[in-house]
């Protein structure tokens, strides 16, 4: 990677846009970075290494940290940087997030953190142009340099540029230190992950043999044996029981059935004579029914014979409502005979009213002619009123006009009055503009630094809030850890305390005791507390480990919130120093501050703009003045003019109004008194017609009515004679059926379901007295010869032999168990014994393994250590070969497997050999002139070694930001000597240095001023 060009805005001490263009070395490939403390030498590191990675050259500080405190609030932070990769030119720029002021309003926006990778190859370096997007985003950007340098950016800090202090801590640290470096920048997490690999295997192994043995004491304990070989002679035992259990078995279920049998005959014999009983009582019982169903009979025979009567019945029912029909059918015509004759004497009334109505026929007559002639002379005052109303239009528009330029010759007037004031008024504010604008942007600061500390006191107090309840949380958990492991304590002391009361539930009279061989059981042991189960047991230990892990967890959180919480206090009491009293105002009173301040000042800018278009307004309003005056005096004659018009007009109205009624000088009016005429005459003349019309309908209305009437009566007559003939049809009918009346026959008759009901109640009644009559001799049969069976004391026989055979199976199923549970236990034992050793053979193996990487050896040198000490070995090869050309040959840097004490770690030590004394010496002893060498040394070696193992690529640059102030002057010469061979290779070496001997010897130089609104920078060349 070689720099071409670096653009840097707001950005540390530079407060604008600095520009440094490498090229401008030309074939120079040696140059000095140099400038006082604290003018940005190394922040041009920063900034190189802001843009490609988003860190600074030292890894200290954000990149939103950088922004420069002396940049305008305007100005936007951020970094341009084009470099070259072989042949291949890119460019890359980043920018951090950052506050910046609102587009509308006041206060601030936060920018988003964002970057871009460009390929810009065959383009000028000063071309605007990008070219081709490679990456976009912060993270993918870091990650497309990466892969196109070969570098991370802690490699990158140690290989292209050395910040300074930073390779000065190598040589200098302890063994643990040098390895925390190295670690950072070899990345062999791999070899230490397999040193906790293999640890983490040797501990799950040595666990899970521990928690083996544990079981196996368990086992032993539950089955109360000392070993396998016991446990198996009892089993044994136990099964030769279980045969001699079976047969008792055997013969107990065979009595069993016996009595069953038994029981079961004499069961049925009590059935058949209670059949019998049961059989007697029904037919009994039917019998007493016989003489009700005999009078069901006689009732459903009745029935039948009236159901023939029903036809003649219903055909005398519909004769007689139709002869009532009738009747009341002639009843009606009558009524209506009756209206129409009304109806037509007062038809005939209205039609002599309407003939005597002739005259106002007439007088209707006159009046429309009348209205008629009217007509012309109201459309001639029609058009003369239109005339005065012209007239008088056009005299008030004038008016209007000649008002409205009245009123705006005043307007002007007053207009060139107050632009006058305000152009005055502009003059006097813009002349404040500078100051003002000053004050704005001091307010808008302060008032963005309150609100962020107003944010800050808000997330502090939320943190703190957190952390109280993480604390509580804490102790709460705490408590429920030690609880839980008191719980598991009892438990487990239960439970050993408990196994003799299991044994005992197990024991059997006559069977040997598994523990003393004792065929008495006297006094068996018993647990008056509840016994826990081992499953009880694991899980109160399961419940244990998973609290323990809940504690551990909840603390890392407090802790977490705990660092939280101090770096907020700190910001917090930055933000409150830098404020000052403003850190206790109302940021609302800031906000209204700041909004006056720049209004004022937005104000003060418009000022001189608003005088000078001031100024052009009252030119304009002066030239409108004149004009105006002109056109008021030839309104005043136009509207004289109109006045006489109007006059004149309003004489024709009052003339032609003379010959006209008042009420019809309007032609609506008139209009509307003609149309009432004419439908006051056409009313007179539609009256008499409609009267007419209706006198004739009247008249055959009537004939109409009579007509019907006869009709009516004729039916009737019709009806009544053929009512009675179904009377007397329906009296033969009841005789012949052997009714003697109707009353007789309306009690005879039932409905179709009443006779189905009577039908079916006797049929049942016939079919359920044959059926218990055949069961009772049925009954008869069966139960012949039988006698009372005594079923009370075949049950007590059965009950003994039962109770005799549920003892032996329980005897059996409890030998069973007892079987079962110890082949479980004999199965489950041989398991865990065979996984003890299978487990045993690979934890030594593994265990050993685990304690060699993890550093249990004579040197103390864990996996890790030892690849890094291989690495370092090729470091101190490299670094050797410049640090004897600085130190003439007396210096070699070497690493020592002797370790500080015995306990600590060991195998990065280093050391430097003297060959003038021929004695190695700790770098420690080293002068500090001889430190900076044996430090620059070490940290090119370093460079080689990184960017050997980086992948082989070959680096075009160097940056060393490291004082020299200590060397002498001829130690000086050497290390310049030693950095000047890096040149030789082709590549491009910067030296940052404030030291003034550096200038004599470096005669290309990047000088870097700093001044009170920050830095600049700038290549001095020969």
């Amino acid at each position: 990677m070689r720099p071409l060009r670096l653009v840097m805005s707001a950005f540390g001490p530079y407060a604008a846009v600095q520009e440094l263009d490498f090229t401008e070395l030309g074939d120079r490939s040696f140059f000095l970075i140099h400038g006082p403390t604290g003018a940005g030498k190394t922040t041009i590191l920063d900034a190189m290494c802001f843009a490609l990675y988003g860190d600074t050259s030292g890894a200290r500080r954000e990149g939103k940290q950088m922004r420069s405190d002396h940049a305008d609030w305007n100005t936007v932070t951020y970094v341009t940087f084009d470099f070259a990769v072989g042949p291949e030119v890119y460019r890359v720029q980043r920018h951090p997030e950052q506050e910046r002021p609102k587009k509308h309003g006041v206060g601030t926006t936060t920018m988003r953190a964002d970057a871009t990778l460009w390929k810009i190859t065959g383009r000028a370096a000063n071309d605007a142009r990008e070219g081709t997007m490679l990456a976009g985003g912060w993270i993918k950007v870091r990650a497309a340099v990466e892969n196109l340098l070969g570098f991370k950016s802690s490699q990158f800090r140690q290989v292209v540029m050395l910040p300074q202090g930073e390779f000065r801590k190598l040589l200098v640290a302890d063994s643990k230190e040098r390895q925390v470096i190295l670690e950072t920048l070899f990345h062999i997490e791999l070899y230490r992950l397999v040193e906790e690999l293999l640890k983490e295997s040797a501990g799950e192994l040595k666990k899970k043999l521990e928690n083996l043995q544990e079981q196996k004491k368990w086992l032993l304990q539950q089955a109360g044996t000392e070993g396998p070989d016991e446990l198996n002679r009892r089993l044994q035992s136990h099964m030769l029981e279980l045969e001699a259990m079976a047969e008792k078995v055997a013969c107990s279920r065979a009595a069993v059935k016996k009595a069953q049998e038994q029981l079961a005959a004499g069961q049925k014999a009590r059935d058949l004579l209670d059949e019998q009983n049961h059989a007697l009582a029904a037919v009994a019982e039917l019998e007493q029914r016989i003489q009700s169903v005999e009078a069901a009979r006689q009732e459903l025979s009745g029935a039948r014979q009236a159901a023939g009567l029903v036809d003649a019945e219903n055909t005398l029912w519909t004769r007689r409502s139709e002869s009532v029909a009738a009747e009341k059918n002639l009843a009606a015509r009558h009524a209506e005979l009756k209206e129409a004759r009304l109806a037509r004497e007062k038809a005939i009334q209205n039609w002599t009213l309407e003939k005597d109505r002739e005259p106002e026929r007439e007088a209707a007559v006159r009046e429309v002619n009348r209205l008629a002639e009217l007509a012309g002379k109201v459309d001639s005052l029609t058009r003369a009123r239109s005339d005065v109303m012209v007239a008088y239009k056009q005299a008030k528009v004038l008016e209007s006009t000649y008002t409205g330029a009245k009123a705006f010759l005043t307007a002007q007037l007053s207009a060139i009055e107050e632009k006058t004031k305000l152009r005055d008024n502009a003059v006097k504010q813009a002349g404040q503009a500078y100051a003002l604008e000053a004050t704005c942007k001091e307010m808008e600061q302060l008032y963005n630094k309150r609100e962020k500390l107003k944010a800050l006191r808000q997330q502090l107090g939320t943190i703190r809030k957190n952390l109280a309840l993480a604390e509580q949380t804490c102790r709460q958990a705490e408590n429920n850890y030690v609880r839980a492991k008191e719980e598991l304590s009892v438990s487990q002391k239960a439970w050993h305390s408990g196994q003799a009361a299991i044994l005992a539930g197990g024991l059997i009279a006559g069977t040997p005791c598994p523990v003393c061989g004792s065929l008495e059981h006297p006094s068996p042991a018993r647990s008056t507390k509840h016994v826990p189960t081992e499953e009880e047991v694991k899980a109160r230990q399961q419940q244990l480990n998973n609290l323990e892990g809940y504690r551990d967890q909840v603390k890392n959180k407090a802790n977490l919130l705990v660092t939280e919480q101090a770096a907020l206090e700190s910001r917090v009491l930055d933000l409150e120093n830098e404020l000052g009293k403003w850190a206790v105002a109302e940021p609302a009173a800031l906000e209204t501050a700041a909004v006056e301040a720049k209004q004022m000042w937005n104000r003060a800018l418009q000022a001189e703009a608003t005088a000078a278009a001031l100024a052009r307004e009252l030119e304009t309003l002066r030239a409108g003045e004149k004009t105006a005056r002109g056109k008021l005096e030839t309104l005043e004659k136009e509207l004289r003019d109109a006045g006489a018009a109007l006059k004149s007009a309003q004489t024709v109205v009052r003339e032609r109004e003379s010959d006209i009624p008042g009420e019809l000088r309007d032609l609506h009016a008139l209009n509307k008194a003609r149309q009432a005429a004419i439908s006051r005459r056409e009313r007179l003349s539609a009256g008499l017609e409609q009267a007419r019309k209706a006198a004739e309908a009247a008249s055959q209305e009537l004939v109409k009515a009579d007509t019907a009437v006869t009709e009516a009566q004729n039916t009737w007559q019709m009806t009544k004679t053929r009512a009675a003939e179904a009377a007397n049809l329906f009296n033969a009918r009841l005789k012949t059926a052997g009714f003697a009346n109707a009353t007789e026959y309306a009690q005879a008759k039932r409905t179709p379901e009443q006779m189905q009901r009577l039908e079916k109640l006797i049929q049942e009644f016939d079919a359920n007295l044959g059926a218990a009559r055949e069961r009772r001799d049925r009954a008869f049969q069966r139960a012949a010869g039988l006698a009372e069976p005594d079923l009370e004391k075949m049950a007590v026989i059965l009950k003994a032999a039962e109770q005799n055979r549920d003892d032996a199976l329980q005897q059996e199923t409890q030998l069973r168990s007892l079987i079962k549970q110890e082949h479980n236990w004999l199965k489950t034992i041989a398991g865990v014994y065979n996984e003890i050793d299978g487990l045993e053979k690979q934890y030594s193996l593994w265990g050993h393994l685990s304690e060699v990487a993890n550093g249990k050896n004579k040197y103390g040198l864990t996996f890790q250590r030892f690849v890094l000490g291989a690495l370092l070995d090729d470091v101190t090869v490299a670094a050797t070969q410049r640090l004897k050309l600085m130190s003439r040959g007396r210096y070699h840097l070497q690493r020592t497997l002797e370790r500080a004490r015995s306990n600590a770690a060991g195998g990065l030590e280093l050391e430097v050999f003297d060959t003038y004394t021929g004695v190695a010496r700790g770098v420690a002893t080293l002068s500090g002139g001889e430190t900076f060498l044996a430090s620059l040394s070490l940290a090119l070696g370093l460079a080689d070694v990184v960017q050997s193992y980086a992948g082989g690529l070959h680096l075009d640059t160097i940056f060393v930001d490291e004082g020299f102030g200590t060397l002498d002057p001829e130690s000086l010469d050497l290390a310049m000597r030693a950095l000047m061979d890096l040149q030789k290779g082709g590549r491009l070496v910067g030296i940052i240095s404030h030291v003034p001997e550096l200038k004599e010897i470096i005669d290309a130089r990047l000088e870097i001023q700093s001044t009170k609104k920050g830095s600049s920078a700038c290549f001095k060349l020969p």
